[in-house]
């Protein structure tokens, strides 16, 4: 059987092609961190493009952290942390990518060690199964590297379930995107997401216990161990 030398066409939409074209206009470093885009009717203009797509790549790219919306001051390219450029971090899309996650742990150092307390008081039965079945997926992500799961956001939304608070489940769901970028970022080798499981598995047994020290502290070392690990990781 003679080889397919062909691949199926695939449809870019418009607001695909508006991201890259600011994808790379930081990448050469022709916007730089804390530069103002145009006003939205006047970019959408320069584009040739509505601005329901100017919108819509104006979200995927704040959901990635390269731009940040400021009330009533326009859209910015995202700040620079110092800390990561002085680490040897020159490539400005990955230090503004690893930015972003950077102020993610952040916000999850105030959040999350109070969703591990609540949900080590109100967990019921079936929120501990749903917490386990997430860590199961994760056990089969090592047997299988190649397959792309959640399940670590997923691990995370069923503990905010856990909590029967549904604010902090729609925080969770809200910032997924946020949570993939996380996953990008931090589990690049078997090793650390190895680590990574096991940290699961002790904020799992804590709440099963209703441990909510023992909870508080297993979420506390688990986002601690995240944000060394962007930090360190110079790739």
């Amino acid at each position: 059987m003679e080889e397919n030398l062909f691949n199926a066409l695939q449809t870019t939409r418009v607001y695909e092609k508006i991201v890259l074209q600011i994808r790379g206009l930081i990448k050469e470093g022709k916007l730089k961190p804390n530069d103002r885009l145009p006003a939205e009717r006047e970019l959408a203009q320069t584009l040739g493009c509505s601005r329901t797509s100017l919108r819509e790549a104006c979200r995927v790219l704040e959901s990635e952290g390269l731009i940040v919306s400021k009330p009533g001051g326009g859209r910015f390219i995202q700040q620079l942390d110092q800390r990561l450029t002085m680490n040897g971090q020159f490539n400005p899309v990955a230090v503004l990518e690893k930015t972003a996650v950077i102020h993610f742990i952040e916000a999850r150092e105030a959040l999350e060690p109070k969703i591990a307390e609540l949900a080590s008081k109100r967990a019921t039965e079936a929120d501990i199964l749903k917490i386990e079945n997430a860590i199961k997926v994760m056990e089969e992500k090592l047997k299988n590297p190649d397959e792309k799961v959640d399940a670590d956001s997923n691990f995370h939304l069923a503990l905010a379930e856990a909590t029967q608070n549904f604010v902090f489940v729609s925080l969770m769901e809200t910032n997924v995107n946020m949570y993939r970028q996380v996953r990008k970022q931090t589990l690049q080798s078997d090793e650390r997401y190895s680590e990574s499981l096991q940290e699961h598995r002790t904020i799992l047994e804590a709440v099963k216990r209703k441990d909510t020290a023992g909870a508080v502290e297993a979420m506390n070392v688990h986002l601690r161990h995240l944000r060394e690990n962007v930090l360190n990781n110079t790739q």
